[in-house]
């Protein structure tokens, strides 16, 4: 990547005259480089624009992603992996690095179904669609590549007679594949290095390389503090540097952070919010695990994570609001042990059925929505508490995957409360239902935040127009999971890719640049 700008950490002295003070120019300045930021660089510097991406973390060598975890939470992740809820009850796990969330992320690649975006208004996304995955190396899974977890989920869906397919992904080949793939794939590469791709296809060796192929900037290890304004237009970004200041002057500002790191920004630049949407709308695709254990070996930690996917409960050609998806989950022993329920012994013996365990992800469909505000810190403070139906919807998805858990002949479920309560039966399943979901007493997760700067026709309900522009500030455009009016339901980087190439689309078509 030559036309990457890191900064070494040893560059960073207390002494303020040891500090440079920066200056570029560009047409476009992009802030993250995640599933939108990096697709719009590309398309805008191949359209012959000057283009200068800001990313937050450091620019990752695939090769030296290895298996100390603690080492990779802090290198790939907000806040080492722990950013939470305010109240504690939700982990928030988002991307910080060239390549976001997609360096972490499991890959499934899935279009979101015509009646939802239609729901948005958004014009049709089909060409878009198809771009994205061909740059992205997006196949179908091969019945070779579906591993024993994925095999047994498959197994206890086709005896409760529910929907479920074999998806695709984004990913080559991988003959190492793992859960550890969670903390970065060492062997990402793509045709830019390599004659055949190999390994997890993210941004970060697809998108990124083109856009600076096609002569983009990238600055890493930069934290962009200020987007600013002049008579209702953007005209740049003030940054931070490990060195010292970075001052890009742009005609155009692309929001990319992510859902909760874009409102952060654009309050934090105090830029207008007249309609007091901002950091509103926020959903999470909250997810709560459950676990089986099986007599026989498991070894869910090995091959592909997840192949298989349960959209029985989740119609939105009929419920466009709600419903959750059943997907396959596992973890490395790490994770495994955070979300197992019990202490001490109870804890331990639970550990040493490791290999016997398969899990499976419970993905809300989320109604409810939650608040991304800033502290005086200029820090986000993210506000989210479930509403009673998603509650109650939870409860149905977690007690259905342990019924799929049963039939596929689990002889235990586990639940990731703080307590251990042994669920050896189906009747022994009132336990959850009768606990429910009560914050802090079971871990939820998140691995999709959204909603934040909706996009829409009207600037009394949304904050950007269907072109991804702000309705309030002129050349600032937003290209990430921000723009969902609503939950997507499904995982949703092919639908931030997609949605990110038709704002670059806008982009080029305003004639701002």
């Amino acid at each position: 990547m030559n036309n990457s700008q890191s900064q070494p950490s040893s560059a960073t002295n207390n002494s303020r005259a040891s500090q440079q003070h920066q200056q570029e120019h560009a047409d476009v300045c992009i802030i993250g480089s995640g599933a939108g930021g990096a697709v719009v660089a590309k398309v805008l510097a191949e359209a012959g624009l000057s283009v200068i991406i800001l990313e937050a973390g450091e620019n990752h060598d695939p090769s030296t992603f290895g298996s100390y975890e603690p080492e990779m939470l802090r290198r790939l992740f907000w806040d080492s992996g722990l950013r939470r809820t305010r109240d504690g009850a939700i982990i928030i796990s988002q991307g910080r690095g060239v390549g976001g969330s997609t360096i972490h992320n499991l890959c499934y690649a899935v279009r979101p179904p015509q009646v939802l975006l239609d729901r948005w208004g958004v014009p049709d996304l089909s060409a878009n669609f198809e771009r994205v995955e061909q740059t992205l190396g997006v196949t179908q899974i091969q019945e070779t590549d579906v591993n024993r977890l994925n095999a047994v989920i498959r197994r206890g869906c086709e005896l409760m007679k529910w929907r479920g397919i074999v998806q695709r992904h984004n990913r080559a080949a991988c003959p190492t594949c793992g859960s550890q793939c969670l903390f970065g794939c060492p062997l990402s590469k793509s045709t830019q290095d390599n004659p055949t791709r190999s390994g997890k296809q993210s941004m970060a060796v697809t998108y990124i390389p083109l856009a600076l192929a096609a002569d983009a900037q990238l600055y890493s290890n930069c934290i962009a503090e200020k987007i600013h304004t002049e008579k209702g237009r953007v005209v740049g970004v003030s940054a931070q540097l490990p060195s010292g200041d970075l001052s890009v002057q742009s005609k155009v500002v692309v929001l990319a952070a992510g859902a909760i790191n874009s409102p952060q920004l654009w309050l934090k630049s105090r830029l207008p919010n007249t309609n007091r949407r901002v950091g509103t709308n926020l959903h999470l695709h909250p997810a709560v695990f459950v676990g089986g254990v099986f007599n026989e070996m498991i070894d869910g930690h090995l091959g592909i994570p997840q192949s298989y996917y349960i959209d029985e409960f989740l119609d939105l050609e009929k419920s466009r609001s709600s419903g959750y998806l059943l997907m396959p989950a596992f973890g490395s022993q790490m994770i495994v042990a955070a979300s197992l329920p019990g202490f001490g012994d109870s804890h331990r013996e639970l550990m040493e059925r490791y290999r016997h365990i398969a899990a499976l992800l419970v993905l809300l469909h989320d109604r409810t929505t939650g608040q991304v505000s800033v502290n005086y810190k200029g820090e986000p403070n993210i506000a989210y508490r479930l509403r009673r139906s998603d509650k109650r919807m939870l409860v149905e998805g977690a007690i259905n995957a342990a019924r799929l858990l049963f039939a596929a002949g689990a002889t235990e479920i586990v639940m990731p409360y703080t307590q251990h309560f042994p669920i050896k039966t189906e009747a022994d399943l009132e336990i959850v239902r009768q606990r429910g979901i009560v914050p802090n007493d079971i871990m939820l997760a998140s691995s999709h935040p959204q909603g934040t700067l909706p996009m829409g026709e009207y600037s009394n309900r949304s904050v950007v127009k269907l072109s991804g522009e702000s309705h309030a500030v002129n050349g600032l455009f937003v290209a990430d999971a921000s723009l969902f009016p609503t939950s997507i339901g499904v995982p949703p980087t092919l639908t931030i890719a997609a949605l990110a190439e038709h704002v670059a689309s806008q982009i080029i078509e305003s004639g701002i640049v």
